[in-house]
């Protein structure tokens, strides 16, 4: 009896086990789901590029099973480095056989250079499910022949007759890495491709999307970067290249599947690399604006920054200026520990902590405090030649003095009269910033005025009460 309730326990697991479903390819182990001759084969995939317009992908599938049609294709793809599975819907045909197409309108969407990843999900009537093997096509821009340069880690890609201009832009885009490296001991994750155009249409053809402001230079996902190299316009061509490629190399240390790192740090870090600085007279603005409490909270510059003109320039100068302090103030490890913390997906105030010792309010409360003191930040190392003549990229214009909300109301008792604080409290003046925030100065202003008074009373009456009793002894 014992023989046959084992062999009963066998056939049940054998008809379990045969009637369980693989789920990535839809058959069930040992026989298909429908019938034993019910499978699906199929062509390899193919994507056709037509740039500036679309990419069709293609698979071709037959079913061999009888009375068992392919009901459903679908299209699953991914593209550059995206996590996120996109889905479309070919236009086929149900039958035995089936050629399914799917046109993707890209115009505005991708960028030369883009990797879609691609795979066709198939299925029968029965259920019989098979997906295709993942394959890629690359987005590139076939109007031109291409040339390229290598060094390290960067490729140039250029189709002018001027065989300098992949050289110029590859030597500015190498300079640019070896000042990270150099400074901060940052060096790209993954090499970094150049794209650059010699005509403005065909560039702006080429990188114009919805929602982007068309600079000199662009940078897409944290591989590619494209710029608009042509006289008379190399030199702003060169700077936002430079903005470009501190950008890429900050995406690579800082992007996690979490949350982004703040946009205020972004734009700082690349525009200090860029070797931008703030204007004198913009650090006056600056200065004003945080003795009068004026300035934009970085809390509130951490997403997209402002769209009206005068606040988005200021809080363009802010971010420049905050990372200058920042650069400044704390060494090159402490700067790379703050980028691996957000990569790992930490907080603002997480990352700025394990990195910097500060939570952001407290390291904004220092930069704001070296403003109202008006001491000086450090110096940009590269100081690239202004911009001659022509308007700027968009979005970088710089406040002017008084042109935020007004001057400073002369009655108000700034910061520069409170600089003997410093110097009485020494460093103890960062601990108490701590607590009171901005107020701190006033705060121990306060405290030693009512200690001076006490002490003043003390000997005061110390005083009188001995005059008093000389006299009563006289």
């Amino acid at each position: 009896r014992s023989h046959h309730w084992y062999r009963m326990m066998a056939v049940l697991l054998m008809i379990t086990f045969l009637g369980r479903e693989n789920p990535v390819t839809g058959y069930a182990y040992g026989v298909p789901i429908a019938s034993a001759d019910s499978i699906v084969n199929f062509d390899p995939a193919l994507a056709e590029v037509d740039f500036g317009n679309e990419i069709r992908f293609l698979v071709r599938a037959r079913s061999t099973g009888p009375d068992d049609p392919i009901t459903s294709v679908l299209l699953l793809y991914r593209v550059d480095e995206s996590a996120v599975q996109n889905t479309g819907v070919p236009s086929f045909q149900s039958g035995a056989v089936v050629s399914a197409v799917y046109r993707w309108r890209v115009s505005g969407v991708l960028l030369p250079g883009a990797e879609v990843r691609y795979q066709f999900q198939i299925e029968t009537r029965s259920g019989v499910k098979i997906t295709t093997p993942e394959q890629s096509v690359t987005y590139n821009d076939t109007r031109f022949d291409w040339r390229e340069v290598k060094s390290g880690k960067v490729t140039a890609h250029w189709h002018s007759t001027d065989a300098n201009t992949g050289q110029a832009v590859l030597d500015e885009a190498t300079r640019t890495l070896g000042r990270l490296e150099q400074e901060f001991g940052l060096v790209p994750d993954r090499p970094i491709s150049l794209y650059a155009y010699a005509r403005a249409p065909d560039y702006a053809s080429a990188v114009a999307t919805s929602g982007r402001s068309l600079e000199y230079a662009v940078g897409a996902g944290m591989a590619r970067v494209y710029v608009l190299y042509s006289d008379p316009n190399t030199t702003e061509a060169l700077m936002a290249l430079r903005r470009e490629i501190a950008r890429t190399v900050f995406d690579q240390k800082t992007t996690n599947p979490f949350s982004p790192p703040p946009r205020w740090l972004s734009v700082g870090f690349s525009r200090y690399v860029a070797g931008e600085d703030v204007p004198a007279e913009n650090q006056k603005v600056l200065t004003d604006f945080a003795q009068n409490n004026k300035l934009l909270a970085l809390k509130t510059l951490a997403g997209n920054l402002p769209t009206t003109d005068r606040e988005r320039a200021l809080a363009l100068e802010e971010s420049l200026s905050a990372f200058k302090y920042l650069a400044g103030a704390y060494p090159p490890e402490k700067i790379r520990a703050m980028f691996d913390a957000f990569k790992e997906g930490n907080t603002v105030d997480e990352a700025l902590k394990k990195g910097l010792g500060n939570t952001l309010d407290q390291f904004e409360t220092k930069w704001k405090n070296s403003l109202r003191l008006g001491l000086p930040q450090k110096p940009n190392a590269v100081n690239p030649t202004p911009r001659a003549g022509g308007a700027p990229p968009s979005g970088n214009a710089a406040p002017r003095a008084g042109s935020t909300s007004g001057p400073a109301s002369s009655s108000s008792p700034g910061p520069e009269a409170l600089r003997f604080v410093d110097l009485i409290f020494g460093q103890s003046v960062d601990f108490w910033q701590t607590m009171f925030g901005e107020q701190t100065r006033y705060v121990l202003l306060g405290a030693l005025i009512f200690i001076v008074a006490a002490v003043g009373a003390v000997v005061i009456g110390t005083v009188a009460g001995a005059i008093r009793r000389a006299r009563d002894e006289y």
